[in-house]
């Protein structure tokens, strides 16, 4: 049987929850200095205050056929006004470095370097 507190213990030993969250903020203020036409389309008017941003999963892919590819990814639904406008994903090797992140609005899959 696996035990999920190994992924627990590796989030918290990286320091995942808090990280995730402080990307994702970054990554929607660039988003949004970046594409001030998309603010009021997805956004109304924007008010961080309403912005809510929480790990919601951390999960482990293992790649099969070549397991050095394998990562883990720290899942934040990106919340505003209460409801479900997006998602931003932190990915990271087995070794605690980040790698990539994805920033999707509205199904608009951005990535992020």
């Amino acid at each position: 049987m696996f035990d999920q507190n190994v992924v627990v213990e590796w989030a918290k030993s990286h320091n995942v929850e808090a990280t995730a969250r402080s990307y994702c903020l970054s990554c929607v203020n660039n988003y949004l200095a970046e594409s001030p036409e998309d603010e009021k389309l997805y956004f109304g008017e924007y008010y961080p205050e309403k912005l809510m941003l929480e790990l919601e999963k951390v999960y482990c892919i293992i790649n099969w056929n070549e397991p050095e590819y394998s990562h883990i990814i720290a899942l934040v639904p990106i919340i505003y006004d209460g409801k479900e406008i997006g998602r931003y994903e932190l990915f990271y090797r087995m070794s605690g470095e980040i790698y990539d992140d994805l920033l999707v609005i509205d199904g608009q899959e951005q990535l992020v370097y």
